[in-house]
């Protein structure tokens, strides 16, 4: 009998036909990459992001859970790992669980929620730690991001003189979709509008140079969250602008098949954003899947990726201050198509040699194959407040994660929307 995994995000797949954001490819990718090597692999997502997703599988609706309830959901799969997408879940599981536990944490959470300001920040470092308790295995998206999680799971009690954090890059399947280049050069921006993210000017220095030459498009396909009321930064203001320009198309978020075609139909992906601390720690999902498609990337030269990039002649890793550089790679995008195609192959390349599921999962594979439970010793944390304090705040989740707690949060969304 195959080992059962249970795969618990809390944002839409690129399997149903509907929108996806980066939290649920991620979670999708190693799943499927946990499938790959054998391993039998049920996806659990909330009722709430369910009925937005058309014709739902039949195995999707079995597998959905109510946010209090999830513990309900894992009896009814009976799973023997479960992998949360994200440590917030974590805290949803019940704290007598004996399914051996992996949490992915997929990116900062906590500097994302300081953009977004929709959780409470003094809250926020506690509710990790507990959830981080939990784990029983943990991976993240890269070695940034493996450094920024260290001291949380020291905090959480994990033993760090061992192998406690295992850096898993954000990966796609060996098979790549096969390029169809353009008669002219299509500029690709795509994504969900988020507070910390800002292309703005890159873009603005595009539009420049589409007038210049007198050719080109840039296409943009991005939105607002698909499934949740989200904060969205300053982009939408500057797309709605940019749309009013003859070589610019705008289209929403997309499915995740429909924006795999329109980006192996382009030819540059444009993902320069400002720099912050959380664009510094993130392993960005949507230039894996620009990679994967075979476009150079036009990105920035301050996080993890932008090494692969770099090292593998993949696109371009700049200053996103460092206008008179941007314009002269975009000149050089326009008079030098052969050099781009060459470009694009490289980022291919990259993908199979260094982002492929087939060979990044094996450390989640690994503990899938022998799972276990760690042995908790408590966190620092615990040894430094009171007992009152510490029934106090573990109260306070207990309440975040009611029925009551919930169906209040609805009502005002649906007020708020």
């Amino acid at each position: 009998m195959r080992t059962r995994i249970q795969v618990i995000c809390g944002q839409p797949l690129p399997i149903t036909g509907c929108p996806t954001t980066g939290a649920g490819l991620r979670a999708w990718s190693l799943g499927e990459g946990l499938k790959h090597h054998g391993f039998e692999v049920v996806y659990s997502v909330p009722k709430d992001v369910l009925e937005k997703v058309p014709n739902p599988s039949e195995d999707l609706e079995i597998s959905a859970f109510d946010y209090h309830r999830l513990g309900d959901a894992v009896e009814k799969i009976n799973p023997d790992v479960i992998l949360t997408q994200g440590w917030l879940w974590a805290n949803m599981l019940p704290d007598n669980l004996q399914v051996p536990l992996g949490v992915d944490l997929t990116g900062p959470y906590l500097l994302e929620s300081l953009f977004s300001q929709v959780e409470d920040q003094t809250r926020m470092p506690f509710l990790k730690v507990q959830a981080l308790q939990k784990a029983d295995f943990v991976t993240c998206a890269g070695l940034y991001q493996k450094h920024y999680f260290l001291p949380w799971l020291l905090l959480a009690g994990h033993d760090l003189s061992h192998e406690v954090c295992h850096a898993i890059p954000m990966s796609l399947s060996p098979n790549m979709p096969m390029r169809m280049p353009p008669d002219e050069p299509v500029f690709l921006y795509s994504g969900i509008f988020l507070p910390w993210q800002d292309t703005s000017a890159v873009l603005r220095r595009l539009i420049i140079a589409l007038d210049t030459y007198g050719r080109g498009r840039l296409l943009i396909i991005a939105g607002e969250h698909p499934t949740y009321t989200f904060p969205t930064g300053n982009m939408p203001g500057l797309v709605e602008e940019l749309q009013q320009h003859p070589r610019v198309e705008f289209t929403d978020v997309i499915p995740f098949d429909d924006l795999v075609e329109r980006t192996r139909s382009s030819t540059v992906c444009i993902d320069l954003m400002a720099h912050n601390t959380e664009r510094e720690l993130a392993f960005t999902t949507r230039t894996v899947v620009a990679l994967w498609s075979g476009l150079p990337i036009l990105y920035n030269n301050y996080s993890e990726l932008s090494t692969y990039i770099r090292d593998y002649q993949a696109g371009w890793a700049l200053n996103p201050d460092d206008t008179a550089k941007i314009d002269d790679t975009l000149n050089f995008i326009f008079e030098q198509p052969d050099q781009v195609r060459s470009y694009g192959k490289n980022a291919q390349r990259l993908v199979h040699e260094c982002l492929n599921w087939e060979r990044t999962i094996e450390p989640l594979v690994s503990f899938c194959r022998s799972p276990y439970k760690r042995e908790q010793t408590g966190s620092h944390l615990d040894r430094m407040i009171t007992p009152l304090d510490d029934r106090l705040w573990r109260s306070a989740i207990q309440l975040k994660n009611s029925s009551a707690y919930h169906a209040l949060k609805g009502i005002k969304r649906r007020i708020s929307g």
